[in-house]
């Protein structure tokens, strides 16, 4: 008996993952591909770039703050899904990358910046 129980769970324990019940929920989901996706060394330099002109517009802002078109076709373990369960991992996805965006083009921002400023008081010191 014992043996047959162990043998049952662990056909339960192995089919779980192709039942779909292992998967990640759509949040997760969205968040784990997000981080994968964003290139962080491109809002990085564009934030440098923005950080160490002081008179920038806000176009590297707008572009960092306008959410990524999400393909439906190009991401595999959506389909087959219900709307509800998309539609929470693409806002998922949208906030993080947006998220992610932001936060490196501060990071370039500030180095950025920080570099122009150093750069300039040394300039006027050895002036």
């Amino acid at each position: 008996m014992w043996r047959i129980s162990c043998v049952l769970i662990l056909s339960v324990v192995c089919m779980m993952s192709k039942t779909g019940i292992c998967e990640l929920a759509p949040i997760a989901a969205g968040l784990k591909d997000a981080e994968q996706d964003v290139p962080r060394s491109k809002w990085f330099f564009a934030g440098c770039i923005n950080g160490s002109c002081f008179f920038s517009d806000n176009t590297v802002v707008r572009d960092a703050k306008n959410p990524p078109e999400v393909e439906l076709k190009n991401i595999p373990h959506l389909l087959g899904k219900p709307p509800g369960y998309v539609d929470k991992y693409i806002m998922s996805y949208q906030a993080e990358s947006v998220r992610l965006r932001l936060t490196w083009m501060d990071y370039g921002w500030i180095s950025g910046s920080g570099l122009t400023t150093v750069l300039l008081v040394a300039f006027l010191v050895l002036l």
